[in-house]
């Protein structure tokens, strides 16, 4: 399976989106019907608002190879199929004729090294990158030479991790994909207090790149999931 991130911007505000779920919801065979056709297993939308404006973040679990995937969705006559690509449009203006994935992402980190399995609970949000994708990718590669310490961090708090960057508005931002497992409430506590050093210097790591202090929201900048398929 790979996993496909990218936020759309959004121009009809919440109720533009919250009208389409909706109408998903409502046609639910037609929307299993839909997202199975593609060999998507499961996708979720999280709504998430940034200086850049509101965004909503779409995570797509989805069968290999997605290029194929992508083209025949982008020239599908399947009247549902080109109801949604409207849907999309009028809400971000985002073409999926002709960019059938939304905006291109890159992938610059994943915990698990190319195993990452989104099926447990997920928590996604964007981050600002202040300094630029540059020092971003240095902290991935900085994290892929601490291999075993980084483990034991992630497997302590029962999670993984994937990381990737996208331009929103003119402004690099990380887009964060954690699917977490066990007493997430009480794992987020502990990271937030801990003081262990290398938990340490991950924390102050993403305030150096981002802002935001994981010390005093250790999700990072809130988002609202309001959409859920799953296979």
């Amino acid at each position: 399976m790979a996993l496909v991130v990218r936020a759309f911007p959004v121009r009809a505000g919440r109720a533009g989106v919250q009208s389409f779920v909706n109408d998903l919801n409502e046609r639910a065979d037609e929307t299993r019907r839909f997202y199975t056709g593609y060999g998507v297993r499961r996708e979720s939308l999280f709504l998430q608002d940034t200086k850049e404006g509101l965004y909503a973040i779409a995570v797509t679990d989805i069968e290999e190879p997605v290029p194929p995937k992508a083209e025949e969705y982008a020239n599908t006559t399947d009247e549902f199929g080109q109801w949604f690509q409207s849907r999309v449009q009028d809400i971000s203006g985002i073409n999926l004729r002709e960019q059938p994935l939304g905006p291109d992402t890159e992938q610059v980190y994943d915990s698990t090294n190319g195993a990452f399995r989104p099926d447990a609970t997920l928590a996604v949000r964007m981050y600002p990158l202040t300094r630029g994708v540059g020092p971003l990718k240095e902290f991935a590669a900085e994290l892929q030479k601490r291999r075993s310490e980084s483990r034991a961090f992630y497997d302590s708090y029962r999670v993984d991790e994937s990381w990737f960057v996208q331009d929103v508005g003119g402004q690099p931002y990380a887009i964060a994909v954690a699917s977490m497992r066990g007493d997430i409430e009480g794992n987020l506590k502990r990271f937030a207090e801990s003081k262990e050093p290398f938990e340490a210097w991950f924390k102050q790591r993403v305030i150096d790149l981002t802002g935001v202090d994981p010390n005093e929201t250790p999700l990072g900048p809130p988002s609202e999931q309001v959409f859920e398929f799953r296979a």
